[in-house]
């Protein structure tokens, strides 16, 4: 809940701000409880004496208003087109995407036989390269089109 100057309420909160009567009554409480309530602040600043009662007479001759926590609560209003029909149909029937095979080849030392683990290599798949690095295995791991004609690697530091 919270208190607004009666020039500032908009119709919806116009429509959920407590009565005269019932405004009085929660205020009364909040005070004695001395719970905080938003607006409170610039209600008392506009005060020439800052007393309770001043506060209660503004409410009382409702040129201030206590308006429900339910003001807050934004009624959202969904837009007539809130999905676009194409946008619909692609998430429905997704277009087929390109496939993707792994090629996995296990890097070796030619002369003792040992996985070449963690070692920078340039891969080359039908001319287009990247850097890649094997893994703890030495396994070097190549997602590739079917269509591919022509894998080289390159192994750095060897």
């Amino acid at each position: 809940m919270r208190l607004v100057n009666e020039l500032d309420l908009s119709d919806w909160e116009r429509q959920l701000a407590y009565s005269s009567e019932q405004a009085l009554e929660v205020l009364r409480q909040a005070l004695l409880d001395r719970q905080p309530i938003e607006g409170l602040g610039q209600l008392r600043a506009g005060l020439l004496i800052d007393i309770d009662s001043e506060v209660l007479d503004l409410i009382e001759r409702g040129e201030w208003r206590l308006v429900r926590p339910e003001a807050d609560y934004v009624d959202w209003k969904m837009p007539d087109r809130a999905f676009d029909p194409k946008v619909m149909e692609l998430m429905q029937n997704p277009p087929v995407q390109p496939s993707r095979s792994p090629k996995i080849f296990r890097l070796v030392d030619s002369v003792t036989g040992d996985p070449l683990t963690q070692r920078h290599y340039i891969a080359t798949v039908d001319g287009d390269t990247a850097p890649r690095r094997t893994d703890g295995e030495g396994i070097a791991h190549l997602f590739v089109s079917p269509g591919v004609q022509q894998i080289s690697m390159v192994i750095i530091g060897v």
